[in-house]
């Protein structure tokens, strides 16, 4: 059981470190709590959708064409751009009520897509159990990742270049993130061919 656990932390630390980044970045950005708690609650909605498509994909039933998967990567374009705008455009970013949670959500799970891949066999070697501890486990992970990030950004030093730099950044990344989807999952190659 210790094993197992030790396995599940590794493996969560392993294939969501560079979601951490986009966690911090974005809490650096908002200023209210209610922004906060969407974030947080994007995070969780984002790796439950992970997670619920790797138990299907751990019991056999999961067969999504690579190019459908691909397609996911116009999601960060999306938001990448339009934060870009807001950016030329000079204005404070104003959300509606859940667009934070939106954004977390939809960034955690498309980032998270790889992992799938890594989750499908790692859940098909357990029974459901050892399934249910290593979600429990990596639920309960992904709370110390958001106050940790949460913690980070409110060190002046960390908190001023992220609010700085992260506005900027965070939008090529994103856009950079959504083109290697894009192109590791040969929707591009898939699009040309139909020409």
């Amino acid at each position: 059981m210790l094993t197992l656990i030790s396995t599940a932390i590794f493996l969560f630390i392993a294939t969501n470190i560079d979601n951490f980044f986009f966690l911090i970045t974005w809490f650096s950005q908002v200023k209210t709590n209610e922004q906060k708690r969407q974030i947080i609650v994007g995070q969780y909605l984002g790796f439950m959708f992970i997670f619920f498509l790797s138990l299907i994909g751990a019991i056999g039933a999961l067969s999504i064409p690579k190019v459908l998967l691909g397609l996911l990567g116009l999601i960060p374009i999306y938001i990448g751009i339009k934060s870009l705008k807001k950016l030329f455009e000079m204005k404070r970013e104003v959300s509606n009520h859940f667009e934070w949670m939106i954004k977390s959500a939809s960034i955690s799970f498309v980032n998270g897509i790889d992992n799938i891949s890594i989750y499908i066999p790692f859940f098909s070697m357990g029974n459901l159990w050892n399934i249910i501890l290593v979600i429990v486990v990596f639920l309960l992970i992904l709370a110390v990742w958001c106050y940790v990030g949460y913690l980070l950004v409110r060190q002046p030093l960390i908190a001023q270049k992220l609010e700085f730099y992260g506005g900027i950044i965070i939008p090529f990344i994103l856009i950079g993130l959504g083109i290697y989807i894009l192109i590791k999952y040969d929707v591009f190659h898939f699009v040309f061919s139909i020409f």
